[in-house]
């Protein structure tokens, strides 16, 4: 069932499946991206660093909790307009991550009046509970008889 814009209101939670960030999501990411930085590629570095061990990529982090299925996925999104991101706490080989977004801001657009944008405050937790991603998003969602 597809949601529109009038279903959306401040204040309204959503919160995504988890998944564990293995380390060879690390090491896939790495090639993906080229950033072969010994904090996410070596234990000994990354401890000398100050941390347990070698770290993910705030990006992959960021990139697998936005994919994590929600159900954000059945809004009529029209377009992704706007994320940031605090990059808190790292993660480690073996953490599971989840998102929990509230809705901020619902607001019909001036420029594509068939549409709205619909900000959210975005975390990305641990299997903890710890913030290691804040930020925002901005989506461009369908209103009723735009489909």
């Amino acid at each position: 069932m597809t949601t529109y814009l009038e279903e959306l209101a401040a204040g309204q939670k959503v919160e995504t499946a988890r998944r564990v960030v293995s380390a060879a999501d690390i090491d896939a990411f790495c090639e993906l991206s080229g950033d072969r930085n010994p904090l996410h590629t070596d234990d000994e570095y990354a401890r000398a660093a100050g941390f347990a061990g070698r770290i993910a990529h705030g990006l992959l982090v960021l990139s697998i909790a936005s994919g994590l299925g929600s159900e954000e996925d059945d809004w009529a999104i029209s377009a992704y307009l706007e994320e940031s991101r605090r990059f808190v706490e790292p993660v480690l080989p073996g953490d599971e991550i989840h998102s929990v977004s509230e809705i901020t801001e619902v607001r019909r657009s001036r420029s594509k009046p068939d549409r709205g944008i619909v900000t959210m405050r975005v975390e990305t937790r641990n299997q903890r509970g710890e913030v290691v991603l804040d930020g925002a998003d901005v989506v461009l969602v369908g209103a009723r008889g735009s489909a």
